[in-house]
């Protein structure tokens, strides 16, 4: 499924009220991608990118993967997930939790300074409370509480995100729209997978 991407950093450019650590409200980011996955005995490793544009207002996440055509709406109010490919849209039931902060039942896994003495302090969080299901866990900076990377365990995939040029605000508020007429129920699978796990070919 496209668990593996879709929820890509649920939390981001966190900024601190008070003693919690909160996302604003709006904001965008790149992100870098490598999948790992193991088929028929076989290790394959595939890279990709995205943009990420994050309202919590209107509790909804897209990712737009401008190399492959591919964009993902995660709407939570609606708790439906639409993926738009090859002027193609599907949906799938997306039950997923929307956070706007760190839980107060999120574990610290560890904290530790990245660079040596002087350089970029850390924070890693077990994952689960975010992405229930999931292993795996998440890092921010502190202070200021921006993203650094996401590592996520789901069956037989092993992702990494790596976050960087986060930006308060959404340029473009049509990388939410859905295609009309609704897009159908489809089990998108064997459409979207070749495409983000398969080597391209020249």
């Amino acid at each position: 499924m496209l668990k593996f991407v879709a929820v890509a950093l649920l939390l981001a450019a966190c900024s601190v009220w008070g003693d919690q650590c909160c996302t604003p409200k709006q904001w965008e980011s790149f992100i870098g991608i490598e999948n790992t996955t193991a088929v028929d005995g076989m290790i394959k490793v595939t890279q990709s990118y995205a943009t990420e544009s994050y309202d919590f207002d209107k509790k909804k996440i897209a990712l737009v993967f401008p190399a492959i055509g591919m964009r993902i709406v995660q709407d939570y109010n609606k708790h439906m997930m639409y993926t738009i490919v090859a002027g193609m849209c599907f949906t799938t039931p997306w039950p997923a939790p929307m956070f706007n902060c760190v839980p107060d039942n999120a574990t610290l896994l560890a904290s530790f300074e990245m660079g040596g003495s002087g350089g970029l302090m850390i924070d890693q969080y077990d994952l689960q409370v975010f992405l229930p299901g999931f292993k795996g866990y998440m890092q921010l900076s502190r202070p200021g509480c921006l993203p650094i990377s996401q590592t996520q365990y789901f069956d037989s995939y092993v992702t990494m995100f790596g976050f960087t040029n986060v930006t308060e605000g959404i340029k473009d508020p049509s990388v939410f729209d859905i295609p009309s007429p609704p897009c159908p129920a489809m089990d998108i699978d064997n459409v979207v997978k070749p495409l983000l796990f398969e080597p391209a070919h020249p």
